[in-house]
């Protein structure tokens, strides 16, 4: 199961930035099939941030995370 605190995580926590967590899980092949790294991220406190930007390449990954705005009524 996991080793860091949030529920749906199966890897090991790798870093914390900014409210984010970053988890990082290898699962080896079985029989004929592909190594496979996988990388999650999670926020451990409240949603304070959204994902505003997702781009996948060929050999990368950016995501990039806003912060949620509270705006106070006039």
């Amino acid at each position: 199961m996991a080793t860091g605190t949030h529920p749906k995580m199966h890897g090991t926590p790798i870093a914390e930035f900014h409210g984010l967590t970053i988890y990082g899980l290898f699962k080896p092949a079985k029989r004929n099939g592909k190594n496979r790294l996988w990388i999650q991220i999670r926020q451990s406190q409240p949603k304070r941030y959204r994902i505003a930007e997702s781009l996948s390449y060929m050999r990368s990954v950016d995501v990039q995370f806003e912060e949620t705005v509270v705006r106070s009524p006039r």
